[in-house]
């Protein structure tokens, strides 16, 4: 990634509003002077994240996220500061003219190597040898324009590949590192094969799914990429990348099952879908899910494996609390075939018709369980009816229970709604109060809070408190308080919005974040002062403690003399700085 001088990063967080960017991942509501917003970065049901275009800063007050726009697209895209400004500036319209050569990033080889490796591929598809693919392509009804978006090509025999590598100048040890060759045999992996490319979260090739175009059983339809330290399967959602801007406008994402599933949809126009690259889903995968902020629409194949998976999905995103709702395609074949049999308008009208998951739930239980077995019925009951009352409407509730009771005999709702009342008890009692400001605390780290704020605006204050304090107690103040020093080591002022683009830690960024949105009082001084003094107060209070417990804990008389000697003087400073925190 590029290295950006100071005054492009201050001039792209100049032109870039915070609001207009989180608008495009959160929907905010105006309310004061801020806005408003469900917090991205935790499971938030009301609006705790606040966002302030005065101040350029966003905050929430549940979870302790906070930042500038900087912070916000590295927490929300997971990518690094370089990518964040480069993705704000494209935002704001900002060509920031990068040069091709000034990666960084020790991935940026391999990355290269498998770009180079797919565009390749793609220059062998439109060849001569590639016109069997070619065929295939036309035949599935994939057009140029989805050959281009997925980047979909051939690579060609072992031979023509060993070349390419040679001419690159790619060593076996990078070779292997991308997946594009054998560890064992040093053969490709993807020779005479349908290639699709994989990308990260942020854009970048990480690997390949690539499909034979042989009919032997012998051979497998399908390869994907081995474990590589790129390739984590679990870590990776195919057409993530390309599907964030589409699925917002949408109001949905469509999660199917493999690649050629999301080219299926994508042939009918619908180009928000993403697939978790097999059936199971990992809590990495749910969480980029849940970082889209829209429901899930879950369209896996109607087979038995399927609805499995389906199955399995249902119950993992439930308790994470993830909205999702199932595609009513039971009997139905994958996106792909529908498309290619019945055309778009039927695969659209396809993906539109949803039912919750509690209505999967009723009819998948029925169909692997035997309700005829007591015991097996009274479990399927449950299971469905905890998804109800979890899921459903009050509204839709009763109809629901009727027709549970219908299949099982049982009245499930009474006792539905007493759990229901008593999981809403234990949430309540559970859930902290949210204030709209940030949360009163006492003690000494409320002090060292009131300290950096002043730190933040006046060089004074801060060598005045290093001097004659030195240290935070607070880690979140301490590691704060080292990016403050080191600011003031160049500057005599300095700008809380340039810290942002330098802390790592998040604790101390969310702290930032909530003394920018403070308010400092109109006396400034006499505040900084009983802040100091308070911090001053709670230390000695804490070294006294600390006298107290070595004067229990010792025998020697003359220790005991020596140590009363140390508490007195304690106690008279601590005194004197009571005294002047009053006068």
């Amino acid at each position: 990634m590029p290295v950006f001088s100071e005054n492009t990063i201050n001039e792209v967080r100049a032109r870039t509003d915070i609001v207009d960017v989180i608008s495009q991942y959160v929907s905010l509501e105006k309310k004061g002077k801020e806005f408003k917003g469900v917090c991205p970065f935790h499971d938030d049901h009301d609006p705790s994240m606040s966002v302030s275009p005065d101040k350029q800063i966003f905050k929430c007050f549940v979870c302790g996220a906070g930042g500038n726009v900087f912070t916000f697209l590295q927490k929300i895209e997971q990518i690094t500061f370089p990518e964040a400004v480069t993705r704000a500036a494209a935002m704001a319209g900002i060509d920031l003219k990068l040069p091709r050569t000034t990666a960084v990033s020790p991935n940026q080889k391999a990355w290269n190597c498998l770009q180079s490796f797919t565009e390749y591929a793609r220059y062998f598809l439109d060849s001569q040898e590639g016109e069997e693919a070619r065929n295939y392509c036309r035949k599935r009804k994939i057009s140029e324009e989805l050959l281009q978006t997925f980047e979909i090509g051939w690579a060609p025999g072992q031979e023509r590949q060993e070349r390419f590598f040679q001419g690159k100048g790619w060593d076996r040890e990078m070779l292997v590192k991308t997946g594009l060759q054998q560890p064992e045999t040093g053969r490709p992996v993807f020779a005479d094969r349908l290639l699709i490319p994989i990308h990260d979260r942020a854009g970048h090739p990480v690997g390949y799914t690539a499909r034979t175009l042989q009919k032997n059983s012998e051979i497998p339809k399908y390869v994907n990429t081995p474990a590589t330290p790129l390739y984590v399967k679990g870590d990776l959602v195919f057409n993530y990348h390309r599907a964030k801007p589409a699925a917002r406008r949408a109001g949905r994402v469509i999660l199917a099952e493999g690649a050629m599933d999301v080219i299926g949809l994508a042939k009918a126009g619908i180009r928000e879908a993403v697939a978790n690259l097999g059936t199971a889903c990992t809590d990495t995968q749910l969480e980029l899910l849940r970082q889209l902020q829209v429901p899930v629409h879950v369209f896996y194949d109607s087979d038995q494996a399927g609805r499995k998976a389906a199955y399995q999905f249902g119950r993992r995103a439930m308790a994470a609390g993830i909205p999702f709702a199932m595609v009513a395609a039971r009997g139905l074949k994958d996106p792909d075939e529908i498309y290619l049999e019945k055309g778009a308008d039927v695969l659209r009208q396809v993906v539109d018709r949803t039912i919750s998951y509690p209505e999967f739930l009723m009819d998948y239980l029925e169909e692997t369980g035997n309700l005829e077995n007591y015991e097996e019925r009274l479990r399927y009951g449950e299971e469905v009816s905890q998804a109800a009352w979890k899921l459903l409407k009050d509204f839709e509730q009763p109809g629901f229970f009727q027709k549970l009771k219908e299949k099982t005999g049982f009245d499930f709702s009474v006792r539905a709604q007493s759990e229901a009342r008593r999981e809403t008890r234990q949430t309540t009692r559970r859930k902290p109060a949210r204030p709209m400001l940030p949360a009163v605390r006492e003690g000494r780290k409320r002090a060292e809070e009131a300290v950096l704020q002043m730190m933040l605006t006046s060089r004074a204050a801060a060598m005045r408190y290093r001097e004659e304090v030195g240290f935070f107690d607070d880690p979140a103040c301490h590691a704060l308080s080292l990016y403050v020093y080191d600011a003031y080591r160049s500057s005599d002022e300095l700008d809380p919005q340039s810290l942002f683009d330098v802390i790592e830690e998040e604790e101390a960024q969310g702290l930032l974040a909530d003394l920018m949105a403070r308010q400092l009082p109109e006396e400034t001084q006499a505040f900084f002062e009983d802040s100091l003094c308070a911090v001053k107060d709670h230390v000695l209070a804490g070294e006294i403690e600390s006298v107290n417990k070595r004067i229990q804990e010792t025998d020697d008389l003359e220790e005991k003399s020596r140590l009363a000697q140390e508490k007195m003087t304690l106690v008279i400073a601590r005194h004197q700085v009571r005294t002047r925190k009053e006068g």
